[in-house]
């Protein structure tokens, strides 16, 4: 083969390689698995040398289940965002299925909110801010978790939070990219959470969170957002992500979808659980699907 043509293929094969690691880089950046695992050419441990950026919160991989679990497939579905106003909640009991609700604290409505969720059958969690990357321009909300915090200051935040949102049977992450890649401050949280017998699930909004594994290791039970319905807020946009529920649970045996408490959040909800129960998926509180 003459020299000029081998010349052309590794020109082509190198800008392959920059191609390829710049997808790897974006998929990064969106908190999506790496293309090549944690090892592959140093890739991995070169990434995870640097603070990862807030990861955009969209359908990104949750723990291995293999196989998996026997029986139809489940999804949980987890609202979010709600302490502020009540319509959505009452939007919610239309349903009339076994939802989670996410209640954020330390807002006028936050308790009345989760004690009337509860009373309508649903599984309420404490949707605790935590400082995401660019804080303070990024606001989690009053009452966050805050990286100048000591370990026994989260503690002492988490368990007012707690008390007063005496519903909550566990805890999910509001934003917190950077918080939930310090182990020192979320083995205090789970502290708490271990405690009282709570479980933790892991909103998944940075790709370096450690907040899983250390659930893990503290004897926590705890899951990972999987999918993220709304993040586009716009129901074209929207309509992407709630077409793949269905065939990530067939997959998977399960999926944990996140999704902001919006009329027109609530709205496809209630059109996409009867398309899911047709094709055999049964929804569940998340605590069903927390190990």
């Amino acid at each position: 083969m003459p020299a000029r043509v081998w010349q052309a293929l590794a020109g082509l094969i190198v800008l392959l390689l920059v191609a390829v690691v710049g997808l790897d880089q974006w998929q990064a950046r969106r908190g999506e698995a790496s293309l090549f695992g944690s090892d592959l050419l140093g890739l991995g441990r070169a990434r995870s040398a640097a603070p990862a950026p807030a990861a955009l919160p969209r359908g990104t991989p949750g723990p291995e289940t293999a196989p998996p679990p026997p029986g139809a497939p489940r999804v949980a579905v987890i609202v979010d965002d709600l302490g502020g106003r009540r319509d959505v909640l009452d939007l919610l009991r239309e349903i009339r299925r076994p939802l989670t609700v996410a209640v954020m604290p330390a807002r006028p409505l936050s308790a009345p909110i989760a004690r009337d969720a509860a009373r309508a059958g649903m599984e309420v969690l404490l949707d605790l801010p935590m400082e995401p990357y660019r804080y303070p321009e990024l606001d989690p909300g009053p009452g966050a978790l805050l990286m100048s915090m000591p370990p026994a200051e989260v503690q002492r935040v988490v368990g007012a939070h707690l008390e007063a949102l005496a519903p909550a049977v566990g805890v999910i992450n509001r934003m917190g990219s950077r918080f939930t890649e310090d182990r020192p401050r979320m083995r205090a949280l789970l502290e708490v959470l271990a405690a009282r017998r709570l479980f933790l699930v892991d909103a998944y909004t940075s790709s370096q969170s450690v907040a899983f594994d250390e659930a893990r290791d503290a004897g926590v039970r705890a899951a990972r957002r999987q999918i993220l319905v709304d993040h586009a807020r716009g129901e074209v946009g929207d309509r992407i992500r709630w077409d793949e529920v269905a065939g990530w649970a067939e997959r998977r045996g399960e999926a944990i979808v996140v999704a902001h408490g919006h009329p027109l959040t609530v709205r496809l909800l209630k059109e996409y659980v009867p398309r899911w129960e047709a094709r055999g998926l049964r929804l569940v509180p998340v605590s069903q699907l927390a190990r």
